[in-house]
């Protein structure tokens, strides 16, 4: 694993770059610009950057608490004095997001910095009117009133559901992080929803380290350089998509999505699948998703952690992760049979990734290596041959289960059916 050298007290300079983009063109210095007296990008102390004289960076001269645009429409605007400009949305972010702790301060009391998505990651929330049938002949109406015995909550014109066990995740995650909450969601709301998870403003900075869609430096998605001075070799990020997080996937431990009411499988697409509401269901506390996050967390930390601060240097998070879920299927190897297209390049198919990404080596043909088949159709040539040879046969849900639970599922519970 490669190593290296923790940030040491100045003049001696970190290895570990500043700020959490990968990106060459992101690297400080040059500082983009500065607000109240920290580097936009990386979190750098002006005065440690200056040359001397007024700082000036491209041209820009940066002034707190000027801003163009309307930030309850979302129209971005710009701070402009001078020939160069940057959206507003970023000058918001530094102005309004406190600077991450100095990766030596966190080190040395053996934490290291989580960012938590919000919706479908610890709790789910719909509207008061956006009720299924199902759900309402279950008990839901506009009138429903807080049940904080099963974590139910109104929350301005939302109904809001903690995820089972939320409030308990964050009080042992937070021995091991310093947490944040990000969120692509309205500033209004994500105060509200935090301040549900975090009544007693423990975990959060009494609200100060919440992420908003007013403060995210696009609207879309979703980057570390909103926190200034993040360092994303310590950083561990636990979301439901991938998809916003385009610079920071091995930073991304995705957690299985929570999808408490309707809306929300409308708004997935998931076509005839009943919500947890309309089933009268909900996650279990012990063995949920988020007691099998925890777990991860835990792993991740004590990885970071017994590979870290010998001798002066310290890991990369990003090389934990990778490492820890390349434990899930190590042992396996699988064969696919019509899961993935003829046409396609099989190594290039997300279902073939993700096996190898969890451990797997994945073959082309079956012999007598393989251990298991993921088939769609019991009655392929490979799917023979799996039952005729005893090896595991079972469908694609298999591989995805154990990328969600970071553990090898009960092949058994993943049978083959003609026609799923």
């Amino acid at each position: 694993m490669g190593r290296r050298r923790s940030r040491r007290r100045r003049p001696r300079k970190s290895k570990i770059r500043q700020g959490g983009n990968d990106g060459g063109d992101a690297r400080c210095p040059p500082h983009p610009g500065f607000v109240r007296g920290l580097c936009l990008r990386c979190g750098a102390k002006e005065e440690d950057a200056a040359q001397g004289g007024t700082p000036r960076v491209g041209g820009v001269f940066f002034l707190d608490g000027v801003k163009d645009g309307d930030a309850e429409g979302g129209a971005v605007g710009t701070i402009q004095v001078g020939p160069a400009a940057v959206p507003a949305s970023l000058a918001a972010a530094a102005t309004s997001i406190p600077r991450a702790s100095d990766l030596e301060s966190l080190l040395r009391v053996r934490k290291l910095t989580l960012i938590l998505d919000l919706d479908h990651t610890l709790l789910n929330s719909t509207g008061l009117d956006d009720f299924s049938p199902m759900e309402a002949c279950n008990g839901f109406t506009p009138s429903t009133r807080d049940d904080p015995r099963m974590g139910l909550f109104r929350l301005e014109h939302y109904a809001t559901k903690l995820r089972p066990f939320a409030r308990g995740f964050l009080e042992q995650a937070s021995a091991m992080f310093e947490m944040y909450v990000y969120t692509l969601g309205g500033q209004g709301y994500a105060r509200g929803a935090v301040k549900l998870l975090d009544p007693d403003d423990i975990y959060f900075g009494g609200g100060a380290r919440v992420v908003s869609s007013e403060e995210s430096t696009r609207p879309d998605r979703k980057s570390l350089d909103v926190i200034p001075g993040a360092e994303a070799a310590a950083v561990v990020i636990l979301d439901d998509s991938d998809y916003v997080w385009p610079e920071h996937r091995e930073n991304l431990i995705r957690v299985d999505r929570y999808i408490y009411f309707a809306s929300s499988c409308r708004q997935f697409d998931y076509y005839g699948v009943s919500s947890l509401a309309e089933r009268g269901r909900d996650e279990r506390e012990h063995d949920g998703a988020l007691a099998v996050m925890l777990g991860v967390l835990k792993r991740v930390h004590q990885g970071f952690f017994d590979d870290a601060v010998l001798g002066g240097h310290c890991s990369d998070v990003r090389e934990v992760i990778a490492a820890a879920r390349r434990e899930v299927l190590r042992g396996c190897t699988v064969a696919f049979s019509r899961v993935i297209p003829l046409e396609g390049v099989a190594g290039d198919h997300p279902m073939w990734k993700l096996a190898e990404q969890l451990g797997a080596v994945c073959v082309a043909n079956a012999d007598n290596t393989v251990t298991h088949v993921v088939a769609l159709d019991p009655g392929t040539e490979k799917a023979r041959w799996a039952r005729e040879n005893h090896k595991f046969l079972v469908n694609p849900k298999w591989i995805r289960t154990a990328s969600f639970r970071w553990c090898r599922p009960n092949e058994q519970d993943f049978p083959v059916i003609r026609g799923r």
